[in-house]
């Protein structure tokens, strides 16, 4: 999630969240089709700034990681379709991707040295770390209380942002990982994976067949799991020296920096309610 550093970019945040909120709330009540087609428009957006972080577009840096363009967003395209056709499909899709990547590196790329297959790892990271992952938004709709349950993972997700941010801002001392988001705190941590726990547990037990305990664990699971997702995205931007992923999103960045959180929240809170 991209930090909100003034007053005017906080305004600029809320601006551009309000409607963002409302728009994703029409589309959560949508069919399975329609979240499925958005999810994967997400994906492509996605998959596009991670290779122009990588390839060094936003900062001219010497150091890159060459990606075709047409990789990761044709993965995204792939396996967003294959989603809707449930669990079975994305991760065949999944395999067909990454093996595709895998013979198109070691055998079409002529490569002098293994050093420059870089760009493999990187290709199948951003596969799983974005196309993989955010896919199971989709697996979540077509669940038995589907609409529901995807209003839980974005509220808990989002509100443990809200929180973190806030008690991170009035109590936040000891840096949570300095050397990869200086502006996050143990103390806003706390505070995200509580209030986020408040939520989850209210909301379990107003508007789901939840028990509110369980609503409580599950939510502040998958508040940490959100945080460690905001994490990796911070690196990957330190790494790529750029402030936001992108600039679709006024005052928020680019759609890594709105989703980053839910990314590896998703599959996690997907696994989990098929374990019971």
């Amino acid at each position: 999630m991209s930090d909100a550093s003034s007053p005017s970019e906080l305004t600029k945040r809320v601006k551009t969240g309000i409607p963002l909120a409302a728009a994703i709330a029409i589309v959560v009540f949508a069919p399975t089709f329609v979240v499925g087609l958005v999810v994967l428009a997400l994906a492509f957006i996605g998959a596009q700034e991670l290779t122009a972080m990588l390839s060094g577009k936003e900062d001219k840096t010497d150091s890159t990681v060459s990606l075709p363009e047409w990789m990761l967003p044709g993965t995204a395209v792939l396996m967003g379709l294959g989603a809707l056709g449930g669990q079975s499909g994305l991760h065949a899709t999944l395999l067909i991707s990454a093996a595709g990547w895998i013979i198109i590196e070691l055998v079409f790329t002529p490569k002098n040295e293994l050093s420059k297959l870089t760009s493999l790892g990187f290709g199948l990271f951003g596969m799983v770390w974005i196309v993989w992952s955010l896919a199971h938004i989709t697996l979540i709709k077509e669940l038995a209380e589907g609409t529901a349950l995807l209003f839980f993972l974005l509220f808990v997700v989002s509100f443990s942002d809200i929180f973190a941010y806030f008690g991170g801002k009035r109590f936040g001392k000891s840096m949570l990982a300095p050397t990869i988001s200086p502006k996050k705190t143990w103390e806003g941590s706390f505070f995200g994976v509580v209030g986020a726990g408040l939520v989850g547990a209210v909301f379990a037990e107003l508007t789901m067949s939840m028990f509110w305990l369980q609503g409580l664990v599950l939510a502040m699971l998958l508040a940490v799991v959100g945080q460690f997702g905001d994490l990796i995205e911070s690196k990957i931007k330190r790494l790529c020296n750029v402030k936001d992923s992108g600039t679709i999103l006024p005052g928020h960045g680019g759609i890594l920096d709105r989703i980053d959180g839910h990314m590896l929240a998703a599959p996690v809170f997907y696994y989990l309610l098929k374990l019971g």
